[in-house]
């Protein structure tokens, strides 16, 4: 049988958003015991030789189950709602992200457009797109993402000087208030979820610009495009994670890897992301 063994290399930063509401929001994670029978006290099968037999294990002594809250559960999603609905909460991670799209909240990218037709557009499938945990329509259309830059760029072209790309003259969009008040006029209603490249530095200014302005539903993507981008396709499907597969030839199961390397099968359908964290300094630009 073939499993998928994660590694949770990626570190996620709350930045600290001068709001009037400073709530921190923890996934509890709750591991059940493993017993020889299966796995969280599932019985197995009773054989007549099951008695003259070592016990088994669902999984090696070293390895746990652990299940982790995301969205899709219905418990979670609905807390997630009502967290966000009420105030209560406004840094929203990857999976109350997606809760949120599906509740309503629009998505605010504040992304240059040389970043964007450069890294991709955030998932916005047309409507009447199947995808989504439950494989129904997608809350989807052509208004859900507007992409109003907090600041711009005369390009995204290679620097001699620093031995790479980079985007040159960046400057900051003077009217960035006016334009994202032409997509949301009513800001008392208007529900955004503010996304830049990960979240920090331009999500973090923009959030603080537009409460100033007076918008009240405001929620900041931790992790920003690049990670939301990690676990989320075009249609709104979960990707497969990041990590790496392997074969355990003693695990219990009817269904083992076919070939002599079963384990490429299946890195075959992930995706090489590289680091999420932007490593462009847009402070320079933001004063």
């Amino acid at each position: 049988m073939t499993h998928l063994v994660t590694h949770d290399h990626d570190i996620i930063v709350v930045i600290g958003v001068t709001h009037a509401r400073h709530t921190t929001m923890r996934a509890a994670v709750a591991r059940p015991a493993v017993s020889s029978a299966g796995v969280a006290g599932v019985a197995s099968r009773a054989t007549p030789d099951s008695r003259r037999l070592p016990p088994r294990r669902a999984l090696p002594p070293h390895q746990s189950v652990a299940y982790a809250p995301e969205y899709g559960d219905r418990t979670y999603d609905e807390r997630t709602r009502l967290a966000f609905s009420s105030g209560d909460a406004f840094v929203a991670d990857v999976e109350q992200s997606r809760v949120l799209w599906d509740d309503g909240w629009d998505v605010l990218d504040v992304r240059a457009s040389q970043e964007i037709e450069h890294f991709g557009r955030f998932p916005n499938p047309p409507p009447g797109t199947i995808g989504g945990v439950f494989e129904t329509v997608v809350v989807s259309g052509p208004h859900k993402v507007r992409e109003v830059p907090l600041v711009t760029s005369s390009g995204y072209r290679f620097d001699p000087a620093f031995g790479a790309k980079v985007f040159a003259d960046k400057t900051k969009n003077a009217a960035f208030l006016e334009s994202v008040d032409k997509h949301f006029p009513d800001k008392q209603n208007a529900r955004i979820m503010v996304c830049c490249s990960d979240g920090r530095q331009r999500a973090v200014a923009a959030l603080e610009a537009l409460e100033s302005a007076g918008y009240a539903n405001l929620v900041l993507m931790q992790g920003g495009f690049n990670l939301y981008n990690r676990h989320w396709t075009k249609k709104l499907n979960r990707r497969l994670p990041n990590g790496n597969f392997k074969t355990d030839l003693s695990a219990p199961g009817d269904i083992q890897g076919c070939g002599a390397n079963p384990e490429m099968g299946n890195a075959n359908d992930a995706i090489a992301f590289g680091p999420w964290v932007d490593d462009t300094d847009w402070k320079t630009a933001l004063g």
